[in-house]
């Protein structure tokens, strides 16, 4: 399993950068922020460049900062500002020593910074809402219905009590997998597909995997989670906080949006 996420992480990188450089280029032809008066080569060649190296570094911070909004319940978008502006931070000194010649310019540390700072933290800003609307909001923000209960067609039993379910979503899963699935959980662009015994990662919007998981009963708990109802085998409260035991260990929050639908289709 681990080669196959390390295939689909590398898959997945190799398409941001592709758009990534795409949009370099974009922002080299029109010249703004006083560039346009650059030789076209040099100026897409800075372009092209600083919003690769701003990938590098915008990248792994706004996958830390979901981590945190998951941590804490932190708002969506109080999460990406906060990671564009500490991003656009070590981004601006990169830029700033590179327009001073490569050296120390005490002199940049003043209004030519902060305005540079601004530029950085926009384009960032910018950047993450257009690859947002590129490539959907991996389902992170949608609001699911229960699934229809329907008549499953079973696999083969499982020592855990669970009824192994033939979804759809099992024909993208490697050969072998037919373990009953009891959560989907989102990471980054990925849905890790959980069973009592592993899990599997696929290259998909949790939105879409929920689709495909008919017949098999469950409901969104979170804008990052879908159980299957059939693997709940209790809950507990941390603070204000809800969680969904499942079977081999699993828990799963429970979002404040989701809790009074949870109750009253008697999950718990």
């Amino acid at each position: 399993m681990t080669g196959n996420i390390r295939k689909l992480s590398l898959k997945w990188v190799a398409v941001e950068l592709l758009v990534m450089a795409l949009i370099g280029l974009v922002f080299g032809f029109l010249g703004p922020f006083g560039t346009y008066a650059m030789p076209v080569a040099l100026r897409l060649a800075y372009w092209v460049g600083f919003i690769l190296i701003g990938y590098a570094i915008f990248r792994p911070i706004s996958i830390s900062a979901g981590w945190l909004r998951e941590s804490i319940v932190m708002p969506f978008w109080a999460a990406e500002l906060m990671a564009t502006a500490i991003a656009a931070l070590p981004l601006t000194f990169l830029i700033g020593f590179a327009m001073s010649g490569m050296r120390y310019d005490p002199s940049f540390l003043g209004n030519r910074f902060l305005i540079l700072y601004l530029q950085c933290a926009v384009i960032g800003f910018g950047i993450f809402l257009f690859m947002r609307l590129l490539f959907g909001p991996d389902g992170t923000d949608m609001e699911s219905d229960p699934l229809p209960q329907q008549k499953p067609s079973a696999i083969e039993p499982e020592s855990n009590g669970i009824e192994p379910v033939k979804t759809k979503l099992h024909d993208r899963l490697p050969l072998g997998f037919s373990a009953a699935i009891i959560a989907l959980g989102v990471e980054d662009h990925y849905v890790r597909v959980h069973s009592a015994e592993r899990p599997e990662m696929l290259l998909m919007r949790l939105s879409d995997a929920i689709r495909e998981m008919e017949p098999l009963e469950g409901m969104q708990v979170h804008r990052s989670w879908w159980v299957a109802r059939d693997a709940i085998i209790g809950s507990k409260r941390e603070g204000r906080n809800l969680r969904l035991s499942l079977f081999g260990g699993l828990e799963v929050p429970v979002s404040r949006a989701y809790v009074t639908k949870v109750k009253q289709s008697g999950w718990i």
